[in-house]
């Protein structure tokens, strides 16, 4: 049995700058023993000013990223970061994990665009290879993506255990949160994390309500609608558990043999 602690950092979308971002999430990774702390999606530089997203792009090899890779090793905690990633030319919607050691462990490109703004500003990306933290295999999605079922199950068939998902949600969407994340977790028997604002942002009011989600599709631990930083251990042996009662993903090898 493996157990991995998260950490959601649900927080208010203010816009700062590079060094006052750094700060703050200096400040949270102090407050929290968790193995992986896991921000909202473009945490950096903030969600829904086009301009922003455009000049204040950053990418792998940056101060800035280079700068988040310092705290990770400062404080022994991965970190999955939600920013906007500029590389050859074009900007994406990204999550980036750096691990407890401060090195790069994965990079996703977010494949949907939610509105005007993302499609204005972002390429799509393409799926991105499983990984591991602290021996669970973990994939990234961001948002919109984790409300496809067929990005999810692929992800669980690349063998995922653990999905995390940073999103920018608005309260007009909670049936999100309340019953698409659950139902992602159900039926994949997998676990998901999903980190979202809290309060009024450029382009919307979020409506916070991250949670992490169980292979049984039952919440671990929910937010409310204000700033905090969720944390909840997941244990690997939890989806094992979960399948032997329910295995869709073996009910959908034996369907598609016949």
């Amino acid at each position: 049995m493996t157990k991995v602690t998260l950490a959601l950092w649900q927080r208010a979308p203010v816009v700062s700058s590079p060094e006052g971002f750094l700060q703050s999430l200096d400040k949270a990774m102090a407050q929290t023993r968790a193995d992986v702390l896991i921000t909202p999606e473009l945490c950096w530089p903030g969600y829904g000013d086009a301009l922003a997203s455009r000049a204040e792009a950053v990418n792998q090899r940056s101060t800035f990223i280079a700068g988040v890779r310092a705290l990770a090793v400062r404080h022994g905690i991965a970190v999955v970061l939600g920013y906007a990633e500029t590389d050859s030319g074009r900007i994406y919607n990204s999550a980036i994990c750096i691990g407890a050691d401060g090195t790069v462990v994965a990079n996703y490109r977010k494949q949907t665009t939610a509105n005007d703004y993302e499609r204005e500003c972002f390429t799509r990306g393409k799926p991105a290879p499983v990984f591991e933290i602290k021996g669970v295999p973990v994939a990234l999605l961001i948002c919109l993506d984790a409300e496809f079922p067929e990005l999810v199950r692929h992800a669980s068939l690349e063998g995922a255990l653990l999905l995390i998902v940073p999103t920018a949600l608005s309260p007009k969407w909670q049936v999100i949160p309340d019953a698409v994340i659950p139902t992602r977790a159900c039926e994949n028997g997998i676990f998901v994390a999903y980190c979202n604002y809290a309060g009024d942002g450029e382009a919307a009011p979020f409506c916070g309500r991250s949670l992490v989600v169980g292979p049984d599709g039952r919440a671990m631990a929910n937010a409310q609608t204000g700033e905090c930083l969720l944390e909840v251990t997941i244990k690997s042996s939890d989806v094992i558990k979960a399948r032997d009662q329910l295995d869709y993903l073996r009910q959908l090898g034996h369907l598609l043999r016949s």
